[in-house]
């Protein structure tokens, strides 16, 4: 799943945010794993590799931050509705 279909895929209820949340860290992963290879890539002998791999390196770090964004506004979103549904569930026990 892109970084696209993850930020576009939001969640309704606490089953849709664990996959989403699931689906977020895969992504993630897979990101911190490509920053890394690129960070052993600096290291190369050949000028033209570190400097692809520092360019590279700087891209995904920018995609990752924009994750962890993504991440905070998302447990910010589940707890919106946590309480919006715990609300509901005590006016509704009053009201019996």
């Amino acid at each position: 799943m892109s970084n696209k279909e993850i930020i576009s895929k939001w969640f309704a209820n606490k089953d849709e945010y664990l996959a989403w949340r699931a689906a977020w860290r895969a992504e993630y992963q897979t990101l911190s794993e490509s920053i890394r290879e690129y960070k052993r890539d600096r290291k190369d002998r050949d000028p033209a590799i570190r400097a692809s791999a520092q360019y590279s390196c700087w891209a995904y770090r920018k995609e990752a931050t924009a994750l962890l964004e993504t991440r905070k506004r998302s447990k910010l979103e589940a707890q919106r509705q946590y309480l919006a549904a715990k609300a509901a569930k005590e006016a509704s026990a009053v009201g019996t």
